[in-house]
């Protein structure tokens, strides 16, 4: 490996210890980008990151070459307002309206918070950043090959089929093998950011393009897979920009990210993804149906009456539920939902200086873009401003080893060290990936192919719920409007396309005081061996059983209906004082309706015999229920 260290302009003499003092600091940046997604706390995995940053400025500090702390004033505005803003949240318990609850929230997240700027104060001039851009991205391959791999085998062992899953439930199986979904995501487009980077350097090996690009290729069918708004409109965005800025200088690049964009845009339009059905949602009727949007409007009518120092972290909680019940937007009271939005709650917990120091913050960012014009600082940016409009990722640490990494790499005022590998440096990773890539697009046609083929479920239309021409077949029974199939599969399994279209909470806008009924047709095979086979409504965060309705096994081969009627999580009440009718909450939990299996003499789905088919599910208030009738 050659490394110029002359653009230092100093008479440092980089031996072999400072070359094996920058490869253990590339290991840890494979682990830190193996291991973020796991948790996004303080933990080890982040704090070995800051003490490697340290040793790593030690060293240099002993040798009397660089000062304990080095910073530019300018450079800092973004970084230090994030400090603050991090020191103003804990000062905030002194108003609080619960202010053990929030020193408690406080304290989880601020320690991470303040490791940021630590980080960028004790950041050498030698960090080898190209070297760990290069590292980071082999960790996020490592990461995207093992979740996809998984996905790939659950597929295949029939738990889920995330070619026409509901995509909650691939959410959920992701946030199990990970974290968070959405921050997950981010890292991993990180990863893609840096890729690019390297990708159109002409500089850059034949092995490495290679790496990068099947590196590239398995992140966007992660992505795909999972489906995020938040995520998608980032790198949509990200790519928009740095083709208008590339159009002139290189016109081949212009072109490619040109095509790019139009086939996102039609991917958009054209095929059901979630950032493609809210456009098209808001375009049709000036309204999205992302509880986000009916929060923000609910909230937003709160925001003159928030005092100076706003209200204090979990005091809140009061107050948005008392702007929710105003406003009628009762679902968000059932699911204690947040703002989600990093402006919006900074306002409302930490007031005016909190909202301060956040647009301090994205300020010192814009500084930075003007003064080094670094389209993977730009990308990051658009990545985490993204964030902030739709999540709350200054609470509870979640964007922490985001903008660990952010700063790291992309904070310009540290001195990068100019790095040559040898060519046959990446052979091994970029060998060692397009094999694991082959073997995932192979379990992946392995389970498309095993499920279609055979018959058991065929769909292209995913909004829709529609099935293809050919329907479901089972028995030579067809029927393009089934919901739901209970059947034992090759590895067995329960079949769902309802994508939560069960879930109570789909009817809290309008619905929520009514006492819901949920009505189905069912069809029992003669040789299906459930010993029982019930509508139940269960609690969604803790899987409990509420109430429960068993349904007639007796007669088989035919279709029969069945209903269950849903108590509803909120009451109207006419207040006798002031003869005006309120809304009160009942203190149920959020539901759902769930059909549950009971095996006769069998363990498992692989014992099952028979079928069990689901039309017509649906969920409607009981006096549209009863005019139907």
């Amino acid at each position: 490996m050659y490394t110029n260290i002359d653009i230092l302009k100093d008479d440092v003499k980089y031996g072999k210890f400072d070359q094996i003092i920058d490869l253990l600091f590339c290991i840890s940046s494979v682990i830190f980008a193996f291991a973020i997604p796991f948790q996004f706390v303080f933990t080890p995995w982040i704090a070995h990151w800051f003490f490697a940053v340290l040793i790593f400025k030690i060293y240099y500090v002993l040798r009397g070459k660089e000062k304990i702390i080095s910073i530019d004033p300018k450079d800092s505005i973004a970084i230090f307002s994030l400090g603050l803003f991090g020191v103003w949240a804990l000062l905030s318990t002194f108003w609080s309206l619960n202010p053990e609850h929030t020193h408690k929230l406080a304290i989880n997240w601020l320690s991470p918070l303040l490791i940021i700027p630590g980080i960028y104060i004790f950041s050498s001039k030698r960090l080898p950043i190209t070297l760990m851009m290069r590292s980071f991205v082999c960790g996020c391959t490592a990461l995207i090959i093992y979740v996809l791999t998984d996905l790939t085998e659950t597929a295949l062992n029939g738990n889920i089929r995330f070619y026409i899953c509901a995509r909650l439930e691939i959410m959920r199986h992701i946030e199990s093998v990970t974290y968070h979904h959405i921050y997950l995501g981010f890292i991993i487009a990180v990863s893609l950011f840096i890729s690019s980077k390297f990708l159109f350097d002409s500089k850059t090996s034949i092995w490495e393009k290679l790496f990068y690009i099947t590196h590239s290729f398995l992140a966007l069918l992660l992505l795909a897979i999972d489906n995020s708004r938040i995520v998608t409109l980032a790198i949509f965005i990200s790519v928009l920009i740095f083709f208008s800025c590339q159009i002139n200088k290189n016109k081949r690049l212009g072109l490619l990210l040109l095509a790019i964009i139009v086939i996102l845009t039609i991917t958009f339009i054209v095929f059901p993804t979630r950032l493609g059905e809210t456009v098209i949602k808001i375009a049709e009727s000036g309204e999205a149906d992302d509880p986000r949007f009916h929060i923000w409007k609910a909230l937003l009518i709160g925001l003159k009456d928030v005092p100076f120092l706003g209200y204090g972290y979990s005091a809140v909680d009061d107050i948005y539920a008392d702007l929710f019940k105003k406003n009628e937007c009762l679902f968000a009271l059932n699911n204690h939902y947040s703002t989600h939005n990093q402006l919006m709650e900074a306002f409302f917990t930490l007031g005016y200086i909190g909202l301060t120091l956040i647009v301090m913050f994205l300020v010192g960012i814009g500084i930075l873009l003007k003064k080094y014009k670094s389209m993977l600082l730009a990308a990051m940016f658009i990545l985490l401003l993204v964030s902030m409009t739709f999540e709350i990722p200054f609470c509870y640490g979640f964007a922490i080893p985001l903008l660990i990494t952010w700063f790291t790499f992309c904070h310009s005022g540290k001195t990068d060290i100019k790095c040559t590998l040898p060519n046959y440096f990446f052979a091994v990773p970029a060998f060692v990936t397009i094999i694991f890539a082959g073997t995932i697009a192979t379990d992946s046609y392995k389970s498309v192919k095993k499920y279609s083929s055979k018959g058991k479920i065929e769909t292209t239309d995913y909004s829709k719920r529609k099935f293809t021409e050919k329907g479901l077949k089972i028995n030579h029974i067809t029927d393009e409007n089934i919901d739901m199939v209970i059947c034992k599969g090759e590895s067995g399994s329960v079949y769902t396309l309802k994508d939560l279209a069960l879930d109570i909470r789909d009817y809290a806008f309008t619905n929520t005081t009514d006492t819901l009924v949920f009505s189905t047709d069912y069809f029992i095979s003669k040789d299906f061996s459930a010993e029982k086979l019930t509508l139940a409504v269960q609690e969604i965060y803790t899987n409990k059983t509420k109430y429960e309705k068993k349904l007639n096994l007796n007669e088989r081969d035919v279709w029969h209906s069945d209903t269950l009627l849903i108590i509803p999580s909120h009451t109207k009440i006419v207040n006798l004082k002031t003869k005006q009718t309120e809304i009160r909450h009942t203190k149920t939990t959020p539901c759902r309706v769930f059909i549950q299996t009971e095996l006769h003499n069998a363990k498992t789905f692989n014992d099952m015999k028979g079928y069990a088919l689901f039309r017509n599910m649906k969920i409607v208030p009981l006096h549209t229920h009863n005019n139907d009738r």
